[in-house]
């Protein structure tokens, strides 16, 4: 039996889109259509391409799939529905988000945000990172059809794991992964407050891996002796970060799941979190939940973690609700069924 073919379209090729185009290749034909969104020039250009793309091309799919409602989600949603495809939209939190103040979220502008809505009233499927993400797509828009999909880690399985062997290889810091490179992200993710938290604990050793400090400098400021601040790595990069942090700390201002939590919780990092979005779901109340502007309050949360024994209960979280290999049955059988 011939393979169904998928349209899959994106911005950029980030760790999740990157790990659902693998996903979906196991199962179907995949097709990928990259709309450039880098800058106003590059994403209208890419915009009109799109457009004859679909034009020319569409009906040669059985299905769209399509990762963040946007600009580039419009297209392929309104053609989709004129041509009766069955289409999938995977909402991962910016999409359906507004924060006025850094201009961040497709509801921060309104054209941005009709053609976000449109895509999400539209979809055959939204398929939400998080129930966090469920509730806000069902409060803006009632009608819509949705199912939770969690992401997944993708690291894969040591044969000769050992919990004890693990906890030994680790160290006396705390470690946090947020990609920055602009001001927008370095406030969303909560930075600034890592940072602040750094210099309050002047004992304990503290890792931000994905910053650019040259792009940010007066934004970081003072770098305390105790702060490590390393540029954007490779992903399988993390692993050697991860298995030494005793504890991972993300104190971010919006975060609809935050994949490196689950995976800083696989290798048995004791978290850290501000109380935000989905990062709750993946902690399952496990660790230590903060406020995020409270800085004795984090710092304090954080020596209480440094004390406590890691728990093997941590990476077993992960592994029983959020590994790809379970949001790859959960997306092939959506998709099949369709």
């Amino acid at each position: 039996m011939e393979k169904e073919r998928v349209l899959f379209v994106y911005t950029r090729i980030s760790s999740f889109v990157k790990g659902d185009i693998e996903i979906l290749e196991k199962s179907f034909r995949v097709t990928t259509l990259a709309v450039d969104n880098s800058s106003k020039t590059k994403q209208l250009f890419s915009l009109t391409k799109e457009f004859f793309y679909l034009i020319f091309n569409l009906l040669k799919f059985d299905v769209v799939f399509i990762w963040f409602a946007d600009y580039h989600s419009f297209l392929p949603v309104l053609f989709s529905k004129l041509f009766r495809k069955k289409v999938y939209l995977v909402i991962g939190g910016y999409d359906v988000c507004r924060v006025k103040n850094v201009g961040y979220g497709s509801f921060s502008n309104p054209v941005r945000g009709f053609m976000s809505l449109y895509s999400i009233k539209n979809a055959t499927l939204n398929l939400c990172v998080s129930e966090y993400i469920e509730r806000v797509v069902r409060a803006i828009a009632p009608q819509s059809k949705r199912k939770i999909v969690y992401n997944g880690i993708a690291f894969s399985d040591n044969p000769k794991y050992n919990f004890k062997d693990s906890v030994a290889k680790k160290e006396r810091m705390v470690l946090s992964v947020s990609l920055s490179s602009t001001s927008q992200s370095f406030f969303i993710k909560g930075v600034d407050r890592f940072i602040a938290v750094a210099r309050a604990i002047p004992q304990i050793q503290f890792v931000i891996v994905g910053v650019d400090s040259k792009k940010l400098n007066q934004l970081i400021g003072f770098v305390p002796d105790n702060l490590s601040i390393i540029p954007k790595v490779a992903h399988t990069a993390l692993k050697s970060y991860y298995e030494k942090a005793m504890v991972y700390c993300q104190l971010s201002r919006k975060e609809s799941f935050s994949l490196s939590l689950a995976e800083a919780m696989y290798f048995n990092c004791t978290p850290v979190i501000s109380n935000t979005g989905g990062m709750i779901e993946v902690t399952g109340g496990m660790g230590k939940t903060v406020s995020g502007d409270n800085v004795h309050e984090t710092a304090s949360a954080i020596i209480n973690a440094m004390e406590t024994e890691n728990s093997a209960l941590l990476r077993k979280r992960i592994e029983e609700k959020f590994t790809v290999q379970i949001r790859n049955a959960a997306l092939k059988n959506i998709l099949l069924e369709s």
